[in-house]
């Protein structure tokens, strides 16, 4: 028998660029929103917002024993995408609101 087409090798090089990706986004958003609030606690919930949603979703996965194929990987990226958009907006409107005096 001989192989044919072994496709495990692209799957290897997608799961180590999502990983990648992730990092690189996980400290672009904690760089970006530390440069532009210059507030500590505000920068310390979307770079924790960003972990715990990818744990969860990977303890989701394994709990209904699904795998991780190129499709998921890809909605992976995109869900974190929108989980650090709504940090963001959640927390600019929560720095609006005490800029505006009122109570935290």
């Amino acid at each position: 028998m001989e192989v044919l087409f072994d496709r495990s090798e692209s799957i290897q090089e997608s799961v180590t660029d999502v990983k990648v990706t992730l990092l690189i986004t996980l400290i672009l958003v904690v760089f970006v929103i530390f440069a532009l609030l210059r507030n500590i606690s505000a920068t310390v919930i979307p770079s924790l917002a960003l972990p715990l949603s990818v744990i969860g979703t990977f303890i989701v996965l394994h709990r209904f024993n699904f795998n991780l194929d190129n499709l998921s990987l890809m909605a992976l990226t995109l869900s974190v995408g929108f989980v650090v958009d709504d940090a963001i907006v959640m927390l600019e409107n929560i720095v609006r609101h005490m800029e505006q005096g009122e109570p935290p």
